[in-house]
């Protein structure tokens, strides 16, 4: 009697991180630089209190190190998915921690920021995403300090935030109810977009954690269930307001930066 084959489960192919920006400076591929590196980075994952609190180059040189070895190690070349991630996580506990400590820079800009259309809580996610995007894309070498970067760049997402409330009030408070439809006829791209969201978020390509799916799933629930507020979430995970709003708006980052980089979507 033939020996039974052994049937084994293939499994999925874990998704590597997309590639990550970094300033091509020489300081960046130094072995010494990895390892201080890492060794911040590591007790970022942790929570450990930095004492002293490492300054502005320290941190911008870490993050933009994680990138580059990441990207290294992500490369045809090397192979090496593992490491790849390794250092993503790292680069993202470095960027995270440098968004938390220029909160401050959102609300001065809130505070500046006049716009009657405009929601407040509206105003304060789009300069989230801007402080973000800041962080992702400052360049620690050219001798700028990061705050003025990073209001420049908050101060035009918010605008550009105004100027789409303010087309949107137009449209549909004082436009007449018979123009929805020629509206609606012109977003016919919305449902490529939403099948490759769902795509990102089946295969959890912008690596977003349980956390973060969690807190997306109750304030954009399908159907016509009504979205929870950042309170209630809150309340129901044992976390502040704040946090839970933060925790949205990173993994909304997340999400539209693979949609920026998605080949059907260029």
């Amino acid at each position: 009697m033939a020996a039974a084959r052994k049937t084994t489960r293939k499994r999925p192919p874990k998704t590597t991180p997309l590639p990550i920006w970094y300033a091509d400076d020489p300081s960046l591929r130094t072995r010494q630089a990895a390892e201080r590196t890492r060794h911040l980075a590591e007790r970022l994952r942790r929570h450990e209190e930095l004492d002293p609190k490492p300054t502005e180059e320290e941190l911008f040189t870490s993050l933009h190190t994680c990138a580059y070895q990441a990207n290294r190690a992500g490369d045809r070349r090397y192979r090496s998915p593992k490491r790849a991630r390794v250092w993503y996580e790292r680069w993202a506990a470095v960027r995270e921690y440098i968004v938390q400590e220029n909160l401050g820079l959102v609300y001065t800009m809130v505070a500046r920021f006049r716009a009657r259309e405009t929601d407040r809580d509206e105003l304060i996610s789009e300069g989230m995403f801007g402080l973000t995007r800041a962080a992702d894309r400052f360049n620690p070498f050219r001798g700028f300090r990061f705050s003025t970067y990073a209001c420049n760049v908050i101060a035009r997402a918010m605008m550009r935030r105004g100027k789409i409330q303010s087309r949107y009030h137009k449209l549909f408070v004082l436009q007449p109810v018979g123009m929805f439809d020629q509206i609606q006829n012109d977003n016919h791209d919305l449902e490529l977009y939403a099948e490759r969201l769902k795509l990102a978020l089946d295969r959890n390509i912008g690596h977003l954690t349980d956390l973060e799916t969690a807190v997306l799933a109750q304030r954009f629930p399908l159907g016509r269930k009504n979205p929870q507020t950042f309170r209630e979430i809150g309340q129901g995970v044992g976390l502040s307001k704040e946090r839970v709003r933060q925790i949205q708006n990173t993994a909304l980052t997340k999400l539209r930066y693979v949609l920026q980089n998605d080949p059907m979507l260029i």
